[in-house]
């Protein structure tokens, strides 16, 4: 009995679909119905006629449902079970069964309820217009020939004929309801573990593939710094552009996914809406150089700076919108333009527009171009690479902003996409810096936990310039171990970690913190782009987020905000200095003489000699104090935090040059982890002398350093003025020549400044921040045609 029951509800679980599921739950009870209405007639109706037909419609479902079962043509039984059942034998029996008067009228609910559940579409209305106007023709004749209808014998017979159809449709209809809803949350339900699942493997593709693109970048930004060969810096260049854009291409793959899932939101900050246009510019002229396109850039001059919104989501609309444009366009120009439509006090209506003369786009496919995947004239377009997804990303972020993109086309002359952007105007942003600037803390002690240890060399090599001192977990435990032996002045975190996560440890330092009293900032950084992850990690009690691959100027930020002011030096743009080839041959003459290369230290700072002034100072200042600290700990033989000050002496050290002190330090401070107290005691005679002897050169340098300031300051001052529009070209193209940034952005700013052409002063300037010399230098000249 049980293997029947079993094969009986196995018969309908095995399907998957919902209105299969409903075409045999409604034969069924088609089926159990037939067979009610068989016996009823028995009781109600004098002759076997009603009971016969009800006996063939019950067959006649069973039938039907077991042909359908094995065949598969369902949309078949459909038919048959409306055409042949719901209206033959319907049809039949309400002439059979007192008509009018009779209990069927209340079974044609039946068939109206299985037409609505399994047809789609255009089927659908016209088997309801068809299934209700035979009933009502039926009736209609029912009425007009009363004679056609058999009648019931007595009153009771058509009273009890009443009541139980009642009570049967009424018991139907309700079992089919009860049933559609239980089988409807059970497939919500699997909708939403399957919508649950994919979001974790959203979060664990973001994971797994933006950790080694954020290794990629990574590495490279250092030898983009630290390359002296043009060729290294070239191929350097093609690695980033590629890195970036393969980390484009991801994003938009995980844009399309959470917008499918309804978890893509708004993420309103302020932001500076001249940084966001001049980003675009500088990275779309580069393309339009290399495409031998026109690219111009189109804006109003009184454009508000400051204004709160989703930057992030605009600027891909934008990215997207632009990358097609150069994508689809051989020959000819491409504008950008953003214009002020509206404005009062408070808000800001914006005008976007992005306008080639490229291939256009046909009129029959304008509606398509923005759903997924879709891509216009696919064979004339097939050489040209894409997904098809950027549009329709776009298309999506608009809603969401709370506009629409609109589109012209005229097919082989150009396209024209456009969108307007109502956004809050504010004062401006806190903390705000120039992309340009950077700082310096070498008071400052970072803790860096990842489980990745090239994560941490990424770390390290981004902020090295910053003279922070980080030190390094690979685990939660480590991390632990770490944070209660010394105090830091930040932790940087990485979420996904193996067996505890960053959020568990997080929360464990919150802990330790409050045990004594305090509150170290906490950033949490993660690969993990699902907007709902930097909500979860606010909620969760960290104090800012960071997205790897991680952008050496948004963590530079970060810790400009959550460090302690005290020991935070922004080092600016107007700081930089400019000085004569003979003085710095005189400088790299006399360091040597104390074992310090002053190449060396310069690679590092892009030729900024006022940054080296800041890090000497630094080194000069502290020396006295440490050398003091580790004999002491040396005497007392603690090995472990005497490792602690020659670590960091060696970090300061490579700062400045003083490269036999970095070498000496290095060696010393693995002797000193390993508790060798007689290498110690013994070799750090000779890593005194050399750091007095180092803490000499410097201060020496600093002395005669200080002497000649105020005339270099002056000079440079007047001299940039001297120059005419020619001379500071020349400047200019020399100072590129030779690789010396920080002097070629002050040329730059000085040509800007004497009203020069803003597009290819922009370009220039974006070459030489991007150490581009080549691009830049072939730039400059054009200036002299």
């Amino acid at each position: 009995m049980n293997k029947i029951l079993d094969k009986i509800l196995n018969f309908y679980k095995k399907e998957t679909e919902l209105d299969i599921i409903f075409f045999k739950l409604l034969g069924t009870a088609g089926a159990i119905i037939s067979l009610v209405g068989a016996i009823q007639s028995v009781f109600t109706i004098t002759d076997l006629s009603g009971f016969a037909i009800n006996m063939a419609a019950a067959l006649g479902s069973i039938a039907l449902i077991y042909f359908v079962d094995r065949t598969g043509h369902y949309l078949l039984g459909y038919l048959i079970t409306s055409v042949v059942i719901f209206m033959g034998l319907f049809g039949m029996l309400f002439f059979e069964m007192g008509g009018l008067y009779g209990s069927m009228p209340y079974f044609f609910s039946f068939g109206i309820l299985f037409t609505l559940l399994m047809y789609r579409d255009k089927l659908l209305i016209f088997m309801e217009i068809l299934q209700v106007s035979f009933y009502v023709a039926i009736a209609h004749v029912a009425h007009m020939h009363p004679e056609l209808v058999k009648p019931f014998d007595t009153p009771a017979n058509q009273f009890f004929d009443q009541i139980s159809g009642i009570v049967i449709s009424s018991i139907g209809i309700g079992v089919i309801f009860m049933l559609y809803i239980l089988e409807y949350r059970k497939q919500q339900r699997l909708a939403q573990e399957s919508s649950n699942a994919k979001s974790v493997l959203l979060a664990n593709i973001s994971h797994e593939i933006r950790t080694p693109i954020n290794m990629l970048l990574g590495m490279n930004e250092m030898i983009l710094r630290e390359a002296e060969n043009k060729q290294i810096v070239e191929y350097s260049q093609n690695v980033d552009a590629a890195g970036r854009q393969l980390l484009f291409m991801v994003n938009q793959f995980l844009d399309l996914s959470r917008i499918d899932m309804g978890k893509e939101e708004l993420f309103e900050e302020k932001f500076n809406l001249k940084d966001l246009i001049d980003i675009l510019q500088g990275y779309y002229k580069k393309e339009a150089d290399s495409r031998r396109l026109e690219f111009v850039l189109d804006t109003d001059k009184n454009l508000p700076k400051f204004l709160i919104g989703d930057a992030r989501k605009i600027t891909q609309i934008l990215m997207n919108l632009l990358s097609n444009a150069f994508k689809y366009t051989k020959e000819g120009i491409i504008v950008f333009s953003v214009l002020k439509q509206a404005e009062d006090d408070d808000t800001v209506t914006l005008h976007f527009e992005v306008s080639d003369t490229g291939i256009g786009i046909k009129k029959e496919d304008q509606d398509r171009i923005f759903q997924s995947f879709e891509r216009s004239d696919i064979v004339r377009n097939r050489g040209i690479e894409g997904t098809g997804l950027g549009l329709a990303i776009s298309g999506n972020l608009a809603k969401l902003l709370g506009t629409q993109i609109q589109v012209k086309s005229k097919y082989g002359e150009g396209s024209l996409f456009w969108f307007d952007l109502k956004l809050k105007k504010t004062t401006g942003i806190e903390g705000e810096r120039s992309s340009d600037d950077t700082f310096i803390a070498p008071d400052a002690q970072i803790l860096a936990v990842d489980d990745n240890n090239m994560n941490l060399t990424v770390l390290k090599s981004l902020l090295k310039r910053t003279m922070v001192k980080i030190d390094t977990a690979q685990s939660a435990q480590e991390c632990y171990d770490l944070f209660g032996k010394r105090a830091y002045d930040l932790v940087l975190m990485d979420y996904m970690m193996p067996d505890i996560d960053g959020i568990e440890a997080m929360e464990h330092l919150r802990a330790m913190d409050e045990a004594k009293g305090k509150k170290t900032p906490i950033i949490v950084l993660t690969a993990d782009a699902t907007p709902d992850r930097r909500k979860l990690f606010m909620e969760k009690g960290f104090d800012d987020y960071l997205l790897k691959p991680v952008d050496v100027s948004l963590l530079e930020n970060a810790l400009i905000r959550h460090l302690p002011e005290s020991i935070v030096t922004i080092v600016e743009k107007a700081d930089q200095l400019q000085v004569p080839e003979e003085l710095i041959e005189e400088f790299t003459s006399d360091l040597a003489e104390y074992d310090i290369s002053f190449d060396m230290a310069m690679k590092h700072l892009s030729g900024d000699i006022m940054q080296f002034v800041r890090i000497a100072q630094v080194f000069v200042d502290r020396t006295d104090t440490s050398i003091d600290e580790l004999k002491e700990l040396i005497q007392k033989k603690d090995y472990e935090k005497a490792a602690l000050i020659i670590h960091s002496v060696k970090g300061n050290s490579g700062n400045v040059g003083a490269e036999d002190l970095y070498y000496n330090a290095r060696r010393l401070e693995r002797r000193a982890k390993d508790n060798d107290g007689d290498y110690v005691e013994a070799a750090s005679k000779l890593f005194f002398m050399e750091w007095e002897r180092a803490k000499e050169g410097l201060t020496t340098f600093l002395t005669e350093f200080e002497k000649i300031r105020p005339t270099l300051e002056s000079e440079d001052q007047e001299n940039l003025k001297a120059l005419d529009e020619s001379m500071l070209v020349d400047r200019l193209i020399e100072a590129i020549s030779n690789g010396n940034q920080a002097p070629a952005l002050k040329y730059i700013d000085e040509l800007a400044a004497k009203s020069c052409d803003s597009a290819e002063i922009g370009a220039i300037r974006d070459a030489v921040k991007d150490i581009d010399f080549d691009r830049a230098e072939e730039l400059a000249r054009s200036l002299k045609r």
